[in-house]
């Protein structure tokens, strides 16, 4: 997906010209990974749009950053929410004022604080200030993905560059690319400024700010941010366990995210599964983690493979790594929590954590900076492989080494993994992280096979998966569809109910519902949009869930981007 030896020499260069400024210069990597919603929508088509390569404003004054604080807050000021919510999804979808939900811990809304449902005022006189007039307006690339998060995203971008059109003093040009140019192109660092979406890593309100605002972990989503004060406060938060003094600095935190304008929230929107009648356990909650080893098919069933020994799950996203210690994609991280265990997991459906490769759940030593867990001896990797602990430390070491997609999510945390003994591992943090349990369910505890992950190369498009989980992975033709059978080895009491998977991609929304309405699929999941799955609703033999699991679709700045180079 992209030259990695490149991308860590880029790495540190940049990171070693970092000044204290709002804007930093490391280089981006990958992505993250929401939902999208479709409906009837604007009053117009997109104009102005182009499907191309990105390419760089040229400027007579010499390499400079686009991005200033007061640019970014002129775009934040002009943007209107609640029309955007009105007009494209009717409603459906919630405003976003800030990165953390609302219904979270700590949660406030500092950009409604800040600029109103829309202060389009303090836009043209932020932008005046910049020396943007009528007749000099700011020429601005507003890049997204066309079919990725479904039907309405051209809709979205539409009342967007139609919002800071308003001011006069903005012209924004449309720019689109399909999924998987998109994310080598902001990986890249092509892009001045683009839209994607986000899901939680785990459920803590670390994961909706630190992600996109600290210094370290920011260039994996390709904004490139860096402010030391606010840096500071997300680490004094994380580490804080008091819930008085946590609410403080999430509140302060807030109103500095605000005012330093790193992304845009833009609205919150849910997710949709339409299955079948006769498909049984579809159990999906807040952590957002679909088990395909508890579905099943009840009396009646007619499986669209004709076997009840295979179900069909249809998906319009992508992959784009399956290698745990890279991966940090909502797609990516399903799969291989379907053929991999990390330490910890969730029941199906709900947010309790539970013992996953490890026996029990962990000891924390007295100051908190230590997690100690207990494995199982009786895991193996589904080619028969023995797993201990010094698997685990070797995740580590890769996911240190390797510098992949998903690294900062680790390393910000973690100072070192210690093998006690061939089935006791020790995690080392740099602070006193009360969320860490939850951190430790996430994909990149999974322990790579060696047998197909080498401790010096990742592999983000292996041939199989031999992993731990309750499925291995047998075949996958990009773009068409990927096998999983049973694994063997798998340790767990909840054995596949349905020994065969298939999962079937698919174009876009419009071409998946119709799959699964004529029956050549059993199950349509993300992403398919409220407009498909509205229309779904009254199809007999069908059933529609609304899964309320958090989703922000936000703007994200590239504030390493460089113009007139």
């Amino acid at each position: 997906m992209k030259n990695r030896t490149l991308f860590v020499i880029l790495s540190l260069v940049i990171l070693a010209s970092m000044v204290l400024a709002a804007c930093a210069k490391p280089t981006p990597a990958p992505t993250p990974e929401p939902t999208e919603a479709a409906t009837e929508a604007p009053t117009q088509e997109p104009t102005e749009e182009v499907t191309a390569e990105p390419t760089e404003e040229a400027t007579p004054e010499g390499p400079h950053p686009l991005w200033t604080k007061e640019l970014r807050q002129a775009i934040a000021a002009a943007i209107d929410r609640e029309v955007i919510v009105d007009r494209v999804f009717e409603g459906r979808n919630i405003p976003a004022y800030h990165m953390v939900p609302p219904d979270y811990p700590y949660a406030t809304e500092p950009f409604l604080d800040k600029y109103g449902t829309r202060d389009l005022d303090m836009a043209i006189e932020l932008l005046e200030s910049q020396g943007y007039t009528e007749d000099h307006p700011f020429e601005m690339e507003l890049w997204y993905p066309p079919e990725h998060y479904g039907t309405t995203t051209a809709d979205v971008m539409q009342v967007i560059k139609e919002q800071l059109e308003e001011t006069g003093r903005i012209h924004v040009t449309l720019k689109s690319q399909n999924w998987a140019e998109y994310v080598n192109s902001f990986v890249n660092g092509e892009m001045p400024v683009f839209i994607l979406g986000w899901f939680p890593d785990f459920a803590d309100p670390d994961n909706w700010l630190t992600p996109f605002a600290s210094c370290e972990q920011s260039p994996d989503l390709g904004v490139n941010f860096c402010d030391e004060q606010l840096d500071k406060l997300l680490k004094e938060a994380a580490a804080e366990s008091d819930p008085a003094k946590r609410a403080d600095l999430y509140e302060q935190i807030g109103e500095m995210y605000a005012d330093l304008v790193p992304t845009i929230p833009l609205f919150w929107e849910p997710e949709f599964i339409t299955f079948r009648d006769g498909v049984e356990g579809v159990k999906i909650g807040a952590p957002f983690e679909f088990n395909y080893n508890v579905l099943s098919f009840g009396d009646g069933a007619q499986p669209a493979s004709g076997s009840t020994d295979t179900i069909i799950i249809g998906t319009t996203d992508e992959v784009n790594s399956l290698d745990p210690q890279d991966a940090y994609s909502t797609h990516d991280w399903e799969i291989l929590k379907n053929t991999g265990v990390a330490l910890l997991r969730y029941e199906p459906g709900t947010a309790n954590l539970v013992p996953g490769a490890a026996a029990e759940m962990p000891t924390i030593s007295d100051d908190g900076k230590t997690y100690t867990f207990k494995l199982r001896e009786d895991i193996k990797f589904a080619d028969g492989t023995p797993v201990t602990a010094q698997d685990y430390v070797r995740a580590w070491e890769r996911i240190k080494n390797l510098q992949g997609q998903v690294s900062g999510l680790i390393t910000v945390y973690v100072e070192d993994v210690e093998a006690i003994d061939d089935y006791t591992v020790a995690y080392h943090l740099k602070d006193s992280y009360g969320f860490f349990p939850a951190l430790a369910a996430a994909a990149p505890f999974i322990p790579a096979n060696p047998n197909i992950y080498p401790d010096d190369e990742l592999v983000p498009y292996p041939d199989t998966i031999d992993g731990i989980g309750p499925y291995r992975m047998v075949s996958y033709v990009p773009g068409e569809q990927m096998v999983l059978e049973a694994n063997p080895y798998y340790f767990g009491e909840d054995k596949p109910k349905v020994p065969n998977v298939i999962i079937r991609y698919f174009a876009d929304p419009t071409t998946m519902a119709n799959a699964v309405e004529t029956g050549e699929i059993d199950v349509a999941w993300r992403v398919l949009g409220p407009v498909e799955a509205i229309r779904l609703q009254s199809v007999e033999g069908l059933t529609v869930e609304k899964i309320n699991a958090p989703a922000l679709r936000y703007i994200v700045f590239n504030c390493a981007y460089m113009v007139g180079e």
